[in-house]
């Protein structure tokens, strides 16, 4: 056979193997090849992960799902802006969280039936004004106060800078009032361990005063 021939037989042989075995014909395995492919579909799926994030997916960025549509907003505020405020809060809506303390004053004149009601931020230690309806305030089950932590709760209202209606006051009217968290009592407790460096201390300037006496005796 010659050498022409055995280079046309070696060809075919060849073609039927590839056509047979495509994976394997070009030195390529099949788990090369699933791995190739399992790359390729990953990195056409990782690429929407890469995209910057919504302005509306912002931490923070909360929004009333049962808003009307009007110029008013729901602003989750915290009370130390609202203690900071200016004129672009006057006005707003807003939703503010915080501790009940002191007491509930009632409302006088012609405002029968609402109290006002002080509203402490424990992390700033600022505090916003509220009025809000008597029968909200029964909800109220502790006042902070010594030795108390009060009703802790999430008011929606409407936050007026300076108040017309009650001279001129920072104040929010509350249009919901929710209690997240029931108030507590936690009078203090007397821990002798905690008075054990002081006693120490004690103790060690009596021993350096007589220590003192002694030897001043003894110099004598």
């Amino acid at each position: 056979m010659s050498s022409v021939a055995c280079c046309v037989l070696l060809a075919l042989c060849v073609g039927a193997v590839a056509s047979v075995f495509p994976n394997v014909a070009w030195g390529v395995s099949s788990g090369a090849q699933e791995q190739q492919d399992a790359g390729d579909q990953d990195g056409s799926q990782a690429e929407p992960e890469a995209q910057e994030p919504s302005a509306l997916n912002a931490e923070g960025n909360t929004i009333n799902d049962g808003q009307v549509s009007d110029n008013s907003f729901l602003y989750d505020a915290a009370i130390a802006d609202l203690a900071g405020a200016d004129s672009y809060y006057d006005k707003q809506t807003v939703q503010v969280r915080g501790e009940a303390v002191g007491e509930a004053i009632r409302l006088t004149g012609g405002e029968k039936g609402f109290s006002w009601v002080t509203l402490r931020d424990g992390d700033s230690g600022s505090s916003v004004s509220v009025v809000m309806a008597n029968s909200d305030v029964q909800k109220i089950d502790m006042f902070g106060a010594y030795g108390k932590t009060g009703s802790r709760l999430r008011v929606q209202g409407v936050y007026n800078l300076a108040c017309e209606e009650h001279e001129g006051e920072s104040d929010i009217h509350a249009a919901a009032v929710t209690v997240e968290e029931a108030g507590f009592a936690h009078p203090d407790r007397f821990v002798a361990r905690d008075f054990a460096p002081g006693a120490i201390a004690v103790v060690m300037g009596l021993f350096l005063m007589a220590l003192f006496f002694y030897a001043r005796e003894r110099a004598r």
